[in-house]
């Protein structure tokens, strides 16, 4: 098994999430190779799928793996936006230039079904280890409340 860790530097708390390569191979291997320098960024929180929180990091074209339409609490998901299409959405379009991507962080239950039938595709690829999923609602919550704060992404020892 192998891990990311997700650090909340407002609230100072950091959580372990697992790879799942067995369903997303591709897109651990990606986020390995794309974690060998930590992702850092400000939070974002969702406007149209639920309880989560986004962080943009580097693009990188993958094929479609292990996609999701209900996420669950301490789900992770990979999204990719080509230029011309999803990341000129009113959300990313003042953010991002060219292609761009996010880490998706679930805190709590979403669902995905417009954003799924607008093309959008998202690859499971983490989850919270299960005794760290009440905190990280809390936290997650904490950022719904109180606003953005920057996130790490990295790789675990």
């Amino acid at each position: 098994m192998s891990f990311i860790e997700i650090e909340f530097t407002g609230q100072q708390k950091t959580f372990r999430a697992e790879l799942l390569d067995q369903t997303a191979p591709k897109t651990c291997e990606a986020l390995r190779s794309m974690l060998a320098e930590p992702v850092v960024g400000a939070s974002y929180h969702s406007i149209y799928s639920g309880q989560e929180f986004y962080v943009y990091c580097p693009p990188v074209d993958l094929p479609l793996e292990n996609h999701v339409v209900w996420p669950k609490p301490g789900q992770i998901v990979y999204y990719y936006f080509p230029e011309n299409m999803y990341a000129g959405m009113h959300v990313h379009k003042d953010r991002i230039q060219g292609d761009g991507a996010e880490i998706a962080l679930w805190y709590g239950h979403g669902d995905l079904r417009v954003v799924s039938e607008t093309g959008i595709r998202g690859n499971l690829f983490a989850e919270i280890v299960p005794e760290q999923l009440d905190d990280f609602y809390a936290a997650g919550d904490h950022v719904l409340a109180h606003g953005r704060e920057d996130i790490i992404i990295r790789l675990a020892d």
